[in-house]
């Protein structure tokens, strides 16, 4: 059972015919009470100071200047397996009533600078998906940070704030979704893609599409269709709602064009494996920044 947008959602396990193993999407998730895997931050220890000889003329005191931050170093890997976590965000705002997928911009910021200060470079899902299947060049501590659904917050308050970080992210729109009140307009979603995000379908409605295998078809590989007509920019992946996903899903994702497909889980290991249900771990709006170290590898 897993959380996804608007809920609980059943990860149903796809048939043998189908190279996914879903027994591996979900590993046990870190107890709050184990520690996050933070390096700890060392205390000077007290170091007694000698008093200059009265007869000698005391020593001139020197500023020491932090070493300049060193530019993220890129290899080779894969093919076959990468270790890149993939984030799951939907809303960057402020709610009064509780909701767990309301992210506000202060805490989004403070994540973000904990990514940028670890040394953290994100990347698109295209580039990740090319490293696992014939290797390509990444940055030694890659990540994808995606966002559900459209929500107008993700252009007016998450875009300034990663490209503030030099980040950019990938944004998995519902079709439906696009021009309504607080969901973003086809020009915003422009806007992103100019900045150098990548823009995936979330299908046309956000059906749950293991209750409506009649619609899978329009769904998944209409959306991609109509999205693209819409915006005139690439739409390469999907993302499932609700993580939901079955055999069906899976093919259609396939026959669409799509080059991958996201789900949600709670490792950051992807491969050709899971490549049309890769794992992403949602952050939510309870996390502080110990659990939300915790998500990372």
């Amino acid at each position: 059972m897993s959380i996804g947008c608007g809920g609980l959602a059943f990860i149903i396990e796809s048939l043998s015919t189908v190279a996914i193993d879903p027994t591996q999407i979900a590993s046990p998730l870190p107890s709050p009470t184990e520690t996050a895997a933070v390096p700890p931050t060392a205390s000077p220890a007290d170091t007694p100071t000698a008093a200059a000889p009265p007869s000698q003329t005391p020593l001139p005191t020197f500023t020491l200047t932090p070493a300049p931050t060193l530019e993220p170093q890129w290899y080779m890997q894969g093919p076959g397996e990468v270790l890149v976590p993939i984030l799951l965000y939907h809303h960057i705002a402020v709610l009064q009533s509780e909701n767990i997928y309301y992210i506000s911009p202060d805490a989004f910021e403070r994540q973000m600078n904990l990514l940028h200060e670890w040394g953290y470079t994100t990347i698109s899902v295209e580039l990740m998906v090319r490293a696992i299947k014939q290797g390509a060049e990444l940055p030694s501590k890659p990540v994808i940070i995606t966002f559900d659904d459209g929500s107008e917050s993700i252009f007016t308050n998450a875009l300034p704030i990663m490209q503030k970080y030099d980040f950019t992210g990938t944004v998995y729109i519902v079709y439906n979704f696009v021009g309504i009140r607080n969901y973003m307009n086809p020009d915003q979603i422009r806007g992103l893609y100019a900045s150098g995000w990548e823009i995936g379908s979330h299908s046309l409605s956000h059906a749950d599409l293991t209750e409506r295998p009649d619609r899978q078809m329009d769904e998944i590989v209409e959306s991609r269709r109509k999205l693209q007509s819409l915006l005139g920019v690439p739409i390469s992946s999907f993302a499932y709602p609700f993580g939901a996903y079955d055999e069906n899903s899976v093919y259609y994702a396939r026959y669409a064009g799509y080059i991958a497909a996201l789900g949600l889980g709670y490792e950051s290991l992807q491969s050709n494996r899971n490549l049309f249900y890769l794992y992403r771990q949602a952050v939510k709006g309870s996390d502080d920044l110990r659990t939300f170290a915790l998500l990372l590898p």
